[in-house]
């Protein structure tokens, strides 16, 4: 073995020599021409291999491909798509705002955003001392966070939402033993339990209506109820009649939420046996308070409507870092905004809908499929019009199978998609997408004109899949939790 590694060492050196003399010109003699016997080896010189194209261990400038690099084309291109759908706005189209840059937040006009309202609906939002109206001994201890709950991108975790009659927190909540949702009304086993699965808050500010059938918003300058007939949009039963306050969809959804989840702020609450409840409530309303439960629901919206994504790596994208997102994350963006036409419906800072929107611009029949009670997770009997969508509230059976177009950030903190929890991944969604083959084919006669095969390739799905789970996620909404509750 040593007489095998001095050999080898020895031919490795004559390749080196021999490699190095291959660089130089050929040596000439004194008279010209070249000389045929064995060249004296020169001393290797960087620019007898760069003279030569032999290569060298630096590069002169002129050397360089100075052409645009593959991420820096991804960029341009999701620059110029961005741009071309913004409506005049460039990038701030799509921006979320700051939480605290009020003017730049849509609010009802008869709910002005104050720092002091903020404050206390975060309170409200999150204190289960107000669930006081429970029909059990679990009375009280639940509140709005129990199914928007921060950890799970301000959605349950689980697919349908529960509030009284539940336990565990999250992905981890379930039905507690000898609750029946089949119970009748105001027994004392009859849990709150939700027929459809519950969207997030996220950056809802940007949409006029909530729920999924867009039946809570009745402002006085609003768009997409205005024209219903007065007895479709404002009903004896909960919980449209709260339409009567005219208020928008999140302030109407706050005062709803106060009655159907059992929660009591206008009696020997927190609120009116705390002093530092009562201090906070001053504060917010100097000019005093005529209707408490319309003035909870106001600051609870408030609240609501400051809880954004912002901090999510596509959004500091938009604000400047190039760096925040990958080259993944860029092919991802290009084709959402692009060939996979996610943008066509998933528009504004939320990509939900822009600000503004008319109805045909809010829901759609994309053919989800319902809560299904063969699940074992799935409890109580669902209603035709919560399966019909906004059909089953409008009336208009054109309107039949369509549901409002969700946020699409934070989307990974769960493994809840669609109305019906009928999805249990983001690729799962794209692929049926990509595919347009209908879950629910009652959903056919009403079904969008956009849902056809978007032809994407497994590597296309991959990128769309990537940018929408990590590029749309903000890993800080802790932030938005309150550092300590009154006391």
């Amino acid at each position: 073995m040593e007489k095998y590694s001095v050999f080898s060492q020895r031919i490795g050196l004559i390749c080196l020599v021999s490699l190095l003399g291959a660089c130089q010109p050929a040596a000439e003699t004194p008279s010209g021409t070249q000389n045929t016997t064995s060249p004296t080896v020169q001393p290797f010189d960087n620019s007898d291999c760069l003279e030569t194209g032999c290569g060298s261990t630096s590069f002169r400038p002129d050397d360089v491909n100075t052409g645009p690099s593959d991420r820096e084309q991804l960029e341009t291109a999701l620059r110029a798509s961005l741009i071309g759908q913004s409506g005049g706005l460039g990038l701030t189209a799509f921006m979320l705002p700051d939480s605290d840059d009020f003017a730049s937040i849509p609010q009802d006009p008869s709910n002005p955003i104050t720092k002091e309202k903020v404050e206390l609906g975060r309170m409200f939002f999150h204190d289960n001392r107000f669930a006081l109206d429970g029909f059990s001994d679990q009375s009280p201890s639940w509140s709005c966070s129990t199914c928007h709950t921060v950890a799970t991108g301000f959605k349950p975790g689980v697919p349908q939402g529960i509030g009284e009659g539940g336990e565990g927190i999250g992905v981890d909540r379930r039905l507690s033993f000898g609750f029946d949702p089949l119970a009748a009304d105001g027994s004392v086993n009859k849990p709150d339990m939700q027929p459809i699965a519950v969207p997030s808050i996220l950056n809802v500010a940007f949409q006029e209506v909530v729920l999924w059938n867009g039946q809570l918003g009745n402002a006085s300058n609003g768009l997409i109820n205005s024209a219903l007939p007065t007895d479709v949009v404002i009903t004896d039963n909960l919980p449209s009649s709260v339409n009567s306050h005219q208020l928008a969809g999140i302030e109407s959804q706050a005062i709803a939420g106060q009655i159907v989840h059992r929660l009591r702020f206008t009696e020997n609450s927190p609120l009116q046996n705390l002093q530092s409840y009562r201090t906070m409530w001053n504060a917010a309303y100097p000019g005093g308070s005529n209707d408490v439960l319309e003035d909870v629901a106001k600051a609870i919206a408030s609240f609501e409507r400051t809880v954004y994504a912002n901090q999510a790596p596509f959004q500091l994208w938009l604000r400047g870092e190039s760096d925040a997102l990958n080259e993944s994350e860029l092919a991802g963006a290009n084709l959402f905004f692009g060939k996979a036409g996610c943008s066509a419906c998933h528009q504004g800072p939320a990509l939900s809908s822009r600000e503004g929107a008319g109805e045909d611009e809010l829901f759609f029949a994309l053919g989800f499929a319902d809560f299904d009670n063969n699940k074992v997770a799935i409890h109580g009997h669902i209603e035709d019009n919560a399966r019909l969508g906004r059909g089953g509230f409008t009336g208009n059976p054109d309107q039949n199978y369509q549901f409002k177009v969700p946020q699409l950030y934070n989307l990974a903190d769960t493994e809840v998609f669609g109305h019906g929890a009928s999805f249990h991944s983001i690729k799962e969604v794209v692929e049926y997408k990509n595919n347009a083959i209908p879950q629910n084919a009652d959903a056919l006669v009403n079904i969008d004109f956009r849902f056809q095969p978007l032809n994407l390739s497994i590597r296309e799905v991959n990128e769309l899949t990537t940018f929408l789970t990590t590029a749309l996620h903000d890993p800080n909404l802790a932030r938005y939790l309150p550092e300590q509750l009154p006391r």
